[in-house]
């Protein structure tokens, strides 16, 4: 699996409960940075595909995202690597994330979609 590096770790989440997962750290992110760079074309491709439409609440932020673990840390946190088309709408943003994060997951890339925060 291309997005499978060798240097993730497998840590806990910990807060209030125990849940591991697949952490990137900076020499993975450096690693699959051209497959996010393609993710993020062909979600800004399926964006105007749709009519470019900015639809729904005023978001900042959206994207996905990927377990991250920076240098020294001990815990993981979720990190944005592909930025959203330049729409506020999150409606419109969600409705044409979908190919984008389908790419990552075919060459094994671990990612979600996030909305942002109200703005």
């Amino acid at each position: 699996m291309k997005g499978k590096c060798e240097a993730m770790k497998k840590v806990d989440v910990g807060y209030n409960e125990t849940k591991m997962v697949d952490a990137y750290q900076n020499k993975d992110l450096q690693r699959i940075y051209a497959d996010l760079q393609q993710a993020e074309t062909i979600w800004y491709e399926e964006w105007k595909e749709q009519g470019q439409k900015d639809e729904g609440t005023c978001t900042g932020g959206k994207g996905l995202q990927v377990w991250y673990i920076g240098p020294r840390k001990r815990r993981p946190t979720l990190r944005t690597v592909v930025a959203a088309p330049p729409v506020q709408g999150n409606m419109s943003a969600y409705r044409s994330h979908a190919p984008a994060l389908e790419y990552l997951e075919s060459v094994g890339v671990e990612a979600s979609y996030y909305d942002g925060w109200m703005d």
